[in-house]
């Protein structure tokens, strides 16, 4: 009743406003003249790319000026990746374009020289020390370096809230990866990171700041070892097949980061399931979500493997492919399409989260048939990046 009353005023306000003058719908030449200039508007702000496209674009330029051929679609996979995991890892051959990825990215979104990206080297190997104690007491001195405590003191600080603040651990050895991220990084179920540092009680644990993003690296070819089922199951792990170019000798200048770049970053990540489930249910529809499953040949993998997705990991899939679209709806991995950037994020968060679990079946069929899967995959890739 409420709501017919409402309309009957609006239409009685609009009626015996139409009524007055000679015509009800008589407009001025200088009125037809701002409806032109509106129309005008609105259709180059509905062409022009969002603020997260505009983001992802400037970061793929800045990889294209500095001389390497990355693939886009690697890059949108770390991109959301970070926003929607508590941290990465990117694995590979030693001189697969790891560390570079990594340089470039935080340069495209940070700038240069300001202090708002650590790069943490590898420290020695495990047969360089003479025993155990040493060797871990070694991996906490590093992980807990100056630099480190000093970027987690200022991503905390409350002025530097609209800032990113990113750190690479670079050239791990799988010791150091296991001990860093799954004793001295303690992630709770909701994604919340904590330092878990011998000699503090629990509530004096130093907590990873929202605007701090963790990536690590490690050369598979130099390492038997496979990697911790402790570190995998909160990682985002990213596998560098593609092949990979030495920079030229003259690169072109790269422009300073846009301000504003960061606070679009930071609003732009969804961490909350509930949050993440809704978006995507106005996006896709109710029904559309909820019919959505790995393409066929990566389900098969999976059942032959005899993995299954569970309700944990499918939250993570929803959080993940929600970060997949910017605030306009448009997908940044196929922007034309909805429903199929959906189902390349749900891919690509599977590909990242569940594969890994494949490499240690005794299955030699299945181990080939998955080697094939990634090599296609990233052939495809490669193929589009040198197009």
């Amino acid at each position: 009743m409420k709501i017919q009353t409402l309309h009957r005023s609006v239409d009685n306000v609009a009626d015996g406003q139409a009524k007055v003058g000679h015509g009800r719908f008589l407009h001025r030449a200088s009125d037809q003249a701002t409806l032109d200039y509106v129309r005008l508007a609105c259709r180059d702000n509905y062409n022009k790319p969002s603020n997260e496209q505009q983001l992802l674009n400037h970061i793929v330029t800045t990889t294209k000026l500095a001389g390497y051929t990355f693939a886009r679609s690697l890059i949108v996979d770390y991109y959301v990746s970070l926003k929607a995991n508590p941290f990465v890892i990117f694995t590979g051959p030693q001189g697969r374009g790891k560390t570079e990825l990594v340089q470039k990215f935080a340069e495209a979104l940070v700038g240069c020289g300001n202090g708002q990206y650590a790069m943490i080297p590898c420290g020695t190997s495990w047969h360089d020390h003479t025993g155990e104690d040493n060797y871990y007491r070694s991996l906490q001195a590093r992980f807990c370096s100056w630099r480190f405590v000093e970027l987690l003191q200022e991503a905390a600080d409350p002025g530097n809230v609209g800032k990113v603040y990113l750190v690479c651990f670079d050239a791990l050895t799988p010791d150091e990866l296991e001990y860093y991220f799954s004793t001295l990084l303690y992630v709770s179920s909701t994604g919340k990171k904590r330092l878990h540092l011998p000699g503090f009680p629990p509530e004096q644990q130093p907590v990873v700041p929202s605007n701090l993003y963790i990536t690590a690296t490690i050369d598979i070819d130099r390492w038997d070892a496979e990697l911790s089922p402790k570190v995998l199951r909160h990682a985002g792990l990213i596998e560098f097949r593609a092949p990979f170019h030495e920079v030229p000798q003259t690169q072109t200048k790269i422009a300073p980061s846009p301000v504003g770049y960061q606070r679009i970053w930071l609003q732009s990540a969804l961490r909350d399931v509930e949050t993440a489930r809704y978006r995507l249910s106005q996006l896709l529809g109710p029904d559309c979500l909820n019919r959505l499953r790995c393409s066929p040949e990566l389900a098969q993998l999976l059942w032959r493997g005899g993995v299954v997705l569970t309700t944990q990991l499918l939250e993570e899939l929803t959080t993940y492919i929600a970060n997949s679209f910017d605030e306009d709806g448009t997908g940044l991995f196929d922007v034309q399409d909805r429903l199929a950037n959906a189902q390349i994020a749900f891919d690509a968060q599977v590909i990242q989260r569940v594969l890994w679990r494949l490499r240690g079946s005794s299955d030699v069929e299945l181990h080939q048939d998955l080697i094939n899967y990634l090599d296609r995959m990233t052939m495809m890739a490669w193929q589009q990046a040198v197009a």
